[in-house]
């Protein structure tokens, strides 16, 4: 019995003493550390976004990462798996998938030998360009969204003001109006086509004179900071848009209303 007991003891006893050993090893096990750069801070949906790095710690060569993007303040969701090379770099191809701030980061799995680590977050903001024939938008006198013909060809997204004018509310999301500008065939007035921003109290507008019988102008806008858009006819003849995009960090603007008299 006293055999027994003196062997039960000592088995405690090593127990006891391998206890902190394991503990040691445990809390000094190695995080991997993760590096990330990306090629661009802005990019419209569609587009790609290279993100590449570098991954320190054991078993880094060859080992399998997960890219992640997250939307707003919504969850991490993986995009891309990747594999460090022998020299433990890596890179990959981001896809942008909607409009608005978002971050990447890069995470490498944990090991036998290291935890898991992430990488910082890099932040980026995607953009797309949006169909003003489609848009939320007020109107002022009469306009009509449908196809037209402008000295011979087709345009399968217009719209056409006739002393009229459509407000657009950008608040400060978008940076660039991009159209065609004339008059439609069958008609022989001269006319202008309005584009109109407001910035708080400041007005600005421009004029495109167009001609009957003459191409689509092209018309692009600088509106960075603007909270309203406008284009129209104004006080001429009828005029038209043809394929109206407007480039925003959103992916559809917010109602719009008329700017007070």
């Amino acid at each position: 019995m006293r055999v027994r007991t003196l062997a039960v003891a000592t088995a405690v006893g090593l127990v006891a003493s391998l206890a902190p050993t394991v503990a040691a090893e445990a809390a000094a096990k190695p995080t991997y550390k993760v590096s990330i750069s990306t090629s661009a801070t802005k990019a419209d949906v569609g587009r790609t976004i290279k993100v590449s790095g570098k991954v320190a710690g054991p078993l880094a060569a060859k080992k399998r990462l997960a890219v992640q993007v997250k939307v707003g303040k919504g969850a991490w969701k993986t995009v891309a798996k990747v594999r460090t090379t022998t020299t433990r770099r890596y890179a990959a191809k981001v896809k942008v998938r909607t409009a608005g701030a978002q971050s990447i980061r890069v995470l490498a799995p944990t090991s036998k030998r290291a935890k898991a680590g992430a990488s910082r977050t890099r932040a980026f903001t995607g953009w797309r360009w949006l169909d003003l024939t489609t848009q939320p938008t007020q109107l002022a006198g009469e306009s009509v969204v449908g196809p037209v013909t402008i000295a011979g060809r087709k345009y399968a997204k217009a719209i056409t003001f006739t002393n009229a004018g459509r407000y657009y509310n950008v608040e400060g999301v978008c940076d660039t109006v991009r159209l065609g500008a004339g008059v439609k065939d069958g008609l022989e007035t001269e006319s202008s086509f309005v584009t109109l921003t407001t910035t708080g109290s400041a007005f600005s507008d421009t004029r495109t004179p167009v001609s009957p019988g003459a191409p689509a102008k092209t018309v692009r806008r600088v509106i960075s900071g603007a909270e309203l858009f406008a284009m129209g006819s104004g006080d001429s003849g009828p005029v038209t848009a043809v394929d109206p995009v407007v480039h925003c960090k959103v992916n559809r603007l917010a109602e719009a209303e008329l700017p007070p008299l």
